[in-house]
């Protein structure tokens, strides 16, 4: 494993790990225990409803620990809400902000004069070179191992295709979940890791018991990768792994 890591040392991560954000996963008791325990984090803006609670829980995280954290925000069209969160980060100067499912344009726009760092997920090289050229900080290569919006590229092909065409520090997210897989990212040339399933079996994750162990004794190839809206699979798919039990 390298020694020195700059985009993360710069978070004030003593890891090259970030805990991926997840919807309504992601807690103020998960990032706090994170940032305290050597790595950072990100908790998504939309798992709160109101922009009072979003600024609550940030000034939360705030007075347990002073590492920086970031903020996840969808900027298309389908978050009402987007404005007025990107608003909120701007104001309390968050550490970092991940863009997902969207133009990031305005969001690095405003963020970047303010010293708020800018990661992006992609999927591929195209949508990457774009983030890349507007003044993204970083990219987040979102692989086919994905728990959340799977890309189609296995993490072997997408990392160092990234790596070999772009200037920026490349995060790996997909699949990681020991740390042979931090080790076999950081091999392809990634600059750190996004790692999310394996933190919702944390004592801080408010979600079932059920589901934590399901996520203990289940592997890759107990997944179901679907087209479907979220939504609409996240109860049936937590009664499908309860039932092969």
């Amino acid at each position: 494993m390298r020694k020195h890591y700059p985009l993360f040392e710069a978070l004030g991560a003593q890891y090259p790990i970030l805990m991926a954000p997840m919807f309504l996963v992601t807690n103020t008791q998960m990032m706090v225990a994170a940032l305290k325990n050597g790595i950072t984090a990100a908790v998504p803006a939309l798992n709160y409803r109101t922009d009072s609670a979003l600024r609550e829980a940030i000034e939360d995280i705030r007075r347990q620990t002073d590492k920086p954290f970031g903020i996840n925000l969808i900027v298309n069209k389908s978050n009402i809400k987007y404005k007025q969160q990107l608003k909120t980060c701007a104001e309390l100067k968050v550490g970092f902000i991940i863009t997902s499912l969207g133009n990031p344009k305005e969001t690095i726009d405003l963020c970047k004069p303010l010293g708020i760092k800018v990661f992006c997920d992609v999927v591929d090289l195209s949508y990457a070179k774009k983030v890349a050229d507007l003044g993204a900080d970083a990219i987040i290569a979102v692989s086919s191992m994905a728990g959340g919006h799977a890309g189609n590229m296995k993490p072997e092909e997408l990392i160092p295709l990234l790596k070999k065409h772009l200037s920026i520090p490349v995060i790996s997210a997909g699949g990681i979940a020991t740390s042979a897989g931090l080790q076999q990212a950081l091999d392809l040339g990634a600059d750190g890791v996004s790692v999310g399933t394996a933190f919702i079996a944390s004592i801080e994750a408010g979600v079932s018991e059920d589901y934590k162990q399901a996520l203990v004794e289940y592997s890759a190839s107990d997944i179901i990768l679907t087209n479907i809206q979220p939504v609409l699979v996240c109860n049936p798919l937590i009664r499908l792994l309860q039932w092969k039990r």
